[in-house]
């Protein structure tokens, strides 16, 4: 019997009781999370500490959340968060700033972003409201101020769970997105943005895929890769697109699947790392784990940080050869408490520790 706890119970909390459902069930516990959690709103305070950030007081950190949307403006370079209460934080020289934008994109949980080259500004897609009421889908735009909503009335995905990336390869901006069928099948259907509208393509087919799946592009192939988490047992499944269609790869190790994965680019090598998480069956607790794709198979390297924390990774390179990776997490992972935002920066071997925030509520 699945065992229900408060989003701000400290744990096993609600991303432990994400983890251990079913993938079908995942998308629709996540979201009623979030709808908690946009009405929780943190205060900052000053910290000491060796290797503590001490800021002013106020926010001084974003709350992480459940998959918060995380891409890199490359025009503007820096890395643009938008969480779950629906702010959007910025971080640039290893400091976190809130933005202040006219125009921001609706509260709610698993927004997707990502840089699009072809309109030069960050893209992001989301559904809203969060919660069982009738679901509709938007799609916005950064212009390093404020957002801007497109396609407004137009014809866009349906609501699910969704990846982005760019496709360089195929100057293709590629959205995967998975939901439920009324009959419980799992469809991951695949849409490209042709810069004032989205196009249906083919699906990402499989009996065994579920709708929890992870976008990235594989710099040595110069092709985009997919992983989703497969349905049939605990593992993964990878994918090749070729602008047209999904290949199925067939490497001799898969990655663990989970509630939540993240492929980012390592700046310089072009290598694709998968952020996932593993269940061990002896404990309650998952460990995030990081996988490197060496073309062929993929290589486990090891834990990014914190154990049963969920790290969001995101690629910050203006040209692909120079920049950082960067993985952001909370912990605890609720807002009701003292709270810690750290900051890891990958050095080509490991995740080691660039910055740490120490967030409490006012007062």
């Amino acid at each position: 019997m699945d065992e229900w706890l408060d989003f701000d119970q400290p744990g096993p909390g609600i991303l432990q009781q994400l983890r251990r459902q079913p993938p079908v069930g995942v998308a629709l516990l996540a979201l009623a999370a979030i709808a908690l959690a946009v009405v929780i709103e943190t205060q900052g305070k000053t910290s000491t500490d060796q290797g503590v950030n001490t800021l002013a007081a106020g926010p001084t950190a974003p709350f992480i959340g459940f998959d918060p949307s995380l891409a890199y403006d490359v025009a503007r370079r820096q890395v643009v968060l938008v969480n779950n209460p629906g702010e959007t934080w910025l971080w640039a020289n290893r400091t976190w700033t809130r933005a202040q934008p006219a125009i921001s994109p609706p509260a709610g949980c698993c927004n997707v972003a990502a840089w699009d080259p072809e309109i030069g500004r960050v893209l992001l897609f989301g559904v809203e409201p969060p919660g069982d009421a009738a679901q509709f889908t938007y799609t916005y735009a950064w212009n390093g101020a404020t957002w801007t909503a497109l396609l407004r009335g137009a014809v866009e995905p349906p609501p699910g769970a969704a990846s982005m990336a760019y496709d360089p390869g195929h100057r293709q901006m590629v959205l995967l997105v998975g939901f439920g069928t009324a009959e419980g099948a799992v469809r991951v259907q695949t849409w490209t943005f042709e810069g004032e509208r989205w196009l249906r393509r083919t699906d990402l087919d499989s009996p065994t895929v579920s709708f929890i799946t992870a976008l990235g592009f594989d710099a040595a192939a110069h092709a985009l890769l997919a992983v989703s988490s497969n349905v049939a047992d605990a593992g993964t499944q990878t994918w090749r697109w070729d602008g047209a269609a999904w290949h199925r790869l067939t490497p001799s190790h898969d990655p663990p699947g989970s509630a939540h994965m993240t492929l980012v680019n390592e700046p310089g090598s072009g290598r694709l790392l998968l952020l996932t998480e593993a269940d061990p069956a002896t404990s309650r607790s998952a460990v995030s784990e990081t996988w490197i794709w060496d073309g062929g198979d993929w290589v486990e390297h090891g834990p990014p940080g914190a154990r049963d924390v969920i790290p969001y990774a995101v690629s910050a390179a203006s040209d692909g050869i120079n920049g950082t990776l960067w993985a952001f997490q909370q912990f605890p992972p609720d807002a009701d408490t003292v709270r810690s935002v750290e900051a890891l920066q990958w050095s080509g071997t490991g995740w080691e520790r660039a910055a740490l925030t120490r967030v409490a509520r006012a007062p």
